[in-house]
């Protein structure tokens, strides 16, 4: 008999799982793939692979995620700091 010690014996719940495991299972369960996100999104399938890891994106895709995907609310990533664009140039 091996004797369990208190790491070892933790109790499994779903707090414990990441986000974005999560973000991943519901993406599984839905047919959704970083392909066709990318795709909807006009990034690469590595940067949708990095939003789904971080769990921060543009207001613009969480708003396609919601809207047009039906992500839940608690899965959606976070709002990322958007950067500005270039600036105009001056005549």
């Amino acid at each position: 008999m091996i004797n369990q010690t208190k790491e070892s014996a933790q109790v499994f719940t779903t707090e414990s799982i990441p986000d974005h495991f999560v973000r991943r299972a519901w993406m599984e369960k839905n047919g959704l793939t970083n392909v066709a996100l990318a795709k909807r999104f006009e990034l690469t399938p590595a940067r949708v692979s990095c939003i789904i890891r971080s769990g921060e994106c543009p207001q613009k895709y969480i708003d396609i995620l919601r809207d047009e995907y039906e992500m839940p609310e608690e899965i959606l990533p976070a709002r990322s700091v958007e950067k500005p664009g270039p600036k105009p140039k001056e005549d």
